[in-house]
């Protein structure tokens, strides 16, 4: 294969896929001027001739478009209610809506805005107004969903640099609390073992000093762990309640060893 027939299959699966509109209309020549107008625009166009049947379409298919033109004015279902019910579905935020109407006063204006419109022609309409009226629209909604996507990436790393930082305050406090307990543990043992050296040259047990023993080594034990704890290894305490836990996770298959 040449290298320019390499070059032009690269540039075939860089491109982007064609943007969907959905066109709503009862009137079928309206709605087909609206079809044949936008058909310059390199778009996808489904069609729908009433606010049920696009509502519907909206609500069954696997991917929002990326714009809708209503016309207003439709029985049963209405454009204005179809574009109110439009917006509450989940990302239908950041979906442009033109509202198409024979209305032309202020108040009717209005009340597409309010009901979630992005934008609003009277008819009749201007061919090449329409046109330059998605596309602006279009290139709104490629803003927001690229200023959407970088919000959440904000997101994430926020939530990250939150748990990092608390990861980072618990191995601080662990080792604190390692290193203060442990000088004052150690004398307690050592103070254990003498006592019990006199206690058996006296020829005399000590259950109670048994059972302090028995504790001290299992704080021994739990200053050893706090030393080595695992930040990312939480527990369920009470509810809605995580606490370190101080069992050490076993070691996952493939990993590392420390040698034979």
């Amino acid at each position: 294969m040449k290298e320019l027939d390499l070059l032009d299959l690269s540039l075939m699966e860089e491109k982007k896929p064609a943007r969907t509109i959905l066109v709503v209309d009862d009137d079928d020549d309206i709605r087909s001027i609206v079809v044949n107008t936008l058909s310059i625009l390199d778009l996808t166009i489904q069609e729908a001739d009433s606010g049920q049947e696009a509502f519907q379409m909206l609500q069954e298919s696997e991917s929002l478009p990326d714009l809708l033109v209503l016309d207003v004015m439709m029985p049963g279902m209405s454009g204005t209610r179809v574009c109110a019910e439009f917006k509450k579905l989940p990302g239908a935020e950041l979906v442009p809506v033109i509202m198409l109407t024979a209305k032309d006063s202020v108040k009717d204006i209005v009340v597409g805005l309010d009901h979630g419109a992005d934008d609003y022609l009277t008819k009749p309409f201007h061919y090449e107004e329409l046109q330059a009226r998605v596309r602006a629209l279009l290139r709104v909604r490629e803003l927001n969903l690229t200023l959407h996507a970088k919000n959440e990436e904000l997101r994430r790393a926020q939530d990250q640099l939150v748990v990092q930082g608390r990861q980072a305050l618990v191995g601080e406090l662990a080792g604190a609390a390692a290193h203060e307990l442990g000088q004052p543990l150690a004398a307690i043992l050592l103070n254990i073992y003498l006592m019990e050296k006199v206690a058996t040259l006296n020829g005399e047990s000590s259950k109670a000093l048994a059972s302090i023993k028995s504790d001290a080594q299992r704080m021994k034990k739990i200053v050893e762990e706090l030393r080595n704890v695992d930040t990312e290894n939480l527990t369920e305490y009470a509810k809605d309640l995580q606490i370190l836990s101080l069992q050490q996770q076993p070691k996952a298959l493939g990993s590392k060893g420390t040698g034979d």
